[in-house]
């Protein structure tokens, strides 16, 4: 049997990784992870160094990196070869994404100079759209879904032979002749493997210039939170996601795979028991397909787990009959949905996203009409976006009734998507108007703006010059809305987590002192006419919290 190390790139949830680290115990290898530092979100300023491919999400206060790639310390390179000595492993696996293609590169190349007699094969979504690039790094590639692959490669390897014709594999031989192997047909029955591993006795985490064996550190949000996949798959097709990718690559037989309810839930019972309580995140592309299948899932996950948790929609895929099972129990917190762009010409043209205005409203009113909390993704700063473009997505977010927020990302141009043969661009967009629609894209979500008012701002020569005008302004609401939603649905999520609450409220007074402060600040501030709702938005959240409050409203 082969001893296989995984190193996981700035990800300590690392579903992926995980699925195989299970499927490789159940078939009796012997397997560590490690996760190298931790997941992190950063304000680009802060950076320290910018390169292609981060992934840059816009907040109101200004741009920040997720999946932030830290430069390691030289300790924590140091403790990292010296877990992979002591596990002595056959086989040394990499899981990457495009935003740590960097640092991935720079330490495949340490740990192939420390150990030269250990194979170092990179797996994930990067070495699967840029095999030949990550040929340079790592002796081999496994390309797309691993989790039959991967049993091979560790059988091959523990007898000492080749792996030059194995399906996934992607290898050159001792000639230098590159052998491209097609993907073998995939899992389709889902429920035959393997939960995700947390053995604490074979997983390691790195990070803070320590090494944890089986906790993770304080300041991971593994620690309040857990991951589940039911499904995998999606029925559409966007320029821009790596599931389109597989699909291309795959074929016919990439199609929707689902797993059943009950071995979902079994999965979550077993976590629930091992860590106790969680915030649970539902990572399938999107979740509300089948109203049945949401019944049931929403009904034994109520009764079995009763955990608050989220999950992803699709303006076709968010209607009454979706949304009714969901919010039927409060476990439900809130949904993730993406408009990405109203524009015909980016959204379905550039995106292939064939959705219409009128449907992402549509499915807005749905959410709205059951009280869900909203999120709404937009893509940014895209190749070949208009003003035009622009305008259309401001007047979309105008109609759509509140409360909502917006999640807002830079579009990313990954190797060999198809977003790159649309657009024929491989770098952001850095036009300075964005700084001006992108604000006004946040601002929409508090105040209400006539064609007149949008037309005038947009025209205003000191806004133009000076967009931390509106910016100041969204940076107030948004904290403002984060403290009023804390508020809100105090004994509802916290005390499901086990939180303080006396400790959160007097946290959440002592926030609306400081945010008046600084709405105080903008109110002195030239360029700015709607200063006025602010303050009434004010007032409206300083009345829930009467004097002498001590439980929330």
């Amino acid at each position: 049997m082969a001893r296989i190390i995984f190193i996981s790139l700035y990800d300590e949830f690392c579903h992926g990784i995980r699925l195989l680290v299970a499927n490789l115990k159940k078939h009796k290898h012997t397997v560590n992870l490690i996760c190298f530092k931790r997941y992190m979100q950063v304000p680009i300023a802060e950076v320290k160094e910018l390169y292609d491919g981060m992934h840059i999400q816009v907040l109101p206060d200004g741009d920040y990196v997720n999946s932030y790639s830290e430069p390691p310390t030289q300790k924590e390179i140091d403790l990292l070869l010296e877990r992979i000595r002591e596990f002595q492993p056959d086989l040394i696996g990499m899981g990457l994404t495009y935003s740590q293609k960097v640092i991935a590169s720079r330490l495949s190349k340490i740990i192939k100079e420390a150990f030269p007699g250990i194979p170092l094969v990179w797996g994930g979504p990067h070495p699967t759209t840029d095999p030949e690039w990550s040929l340079e790094y790592a002796d081999f590639v496994c390309r797309g879904e691993a989790d039959t692959a991967i049993l091979e490669i560790a059988e091959r390897i523990s007898n000492n032979q080749p792996l030059y014709d194995v399906l996934n594999v992607w290898i050159k031989d001792d000639k230098g002749v590159l052998h491209k192997n097609i993907e073998r047909p995939l899992v389709q029955d889902l429920d035959s493997l393997p939960f995700p591993d947390y053995d604490p006795q074979t997983t390691f985490f790195i990070d803070h210039n320590t090494i944890s064996q089986g906790e993770p550190f304080e300041d991971s949000l593994l620690r309040t939170n857990f991951m589940v996949m039911t499904a995998r798959g999606c029925p559409f097709s966007c320029s821009f996601c790596y599931t389109s990718y597989l699909k291309n690559m795959y074929g016919k037989q990439y199609v929707l795979r689902e797993r059943s309810i009950p071995n979902v839930i079994e999965e979550l019972k077993l976590a629930k028991k091992r860590r106790g309580n969680f915030y649970l995140e539902i990572l399938d592309n999107v979740f509300t397909l089948k109203p049945k299948r949401l019944e049931e899932f929403a009904e034994a996950y109520h009764r079995e787990i009763g955990l608050p948790y989220w999950c992803y929609t699709h303006p076709r895929c968010c209607r009454e009959s979706t949304i009714a099972p969901l919010v039927k129990y409060d476990d439900f917190q809130y949904i993730i949905m993406g408009i990405q762009s109203a524009s015909e010409h980016v959204g379905q043209k550039i995106f292939h996203r064939k959705h219409t205005a009128e449907e992402v409203l549509k499915a807005t009113q749905v959410l709205n009409k059951f009280g869900v909390r909203a999120y709404y993704d937009i893509i940014t700063n895209v190749p070949g976006e208009t003003p035009e473009d622009c305008r259309a997505n401001l007047d979309l977010l105008r109609k759509i009734p509140k409360p909502f927020r917006i999640r807002m990302t830079k579009i990313s141009l990954f190797p060999n998507y198809e977003i790159r043969k649309e657009t024929g661009e491989d770098k952001f967009v850095t036009n300075p108007m964005y700084r001006i629609w992108n604000a006004l894209y946040f601002l929409v979500q508090d105040i209400d703006l006539t064609d007149e008012e949008v037309d005038s701002i947009l025209a205003d020569e000191h806004i133009r010059h000076h967009p931390e005008i509106l910016e100041k302004i969204n940076t107030a609401f948004g904290k403002y809305n984060t403290e009023n939603y804390h508020l809100t649905s105090y004994n509802k999520l916290y005390k499901k987590m086990l939180c303080g609450k006396d400790k959160r409220i007097e946290e959440l007074e002592a926030r609306v002192r400081e945010l008046e402060a600084e709405l105080c600040d903008i109110k002195y501030r030239k360029g700015f006419r709607h200063f006025i709702r602010l303050s009434n938005f004010l007032r409206s959240v300083k009345r829930k919290l009467k004097p002498g409050q001590k439980n929330p409203s």
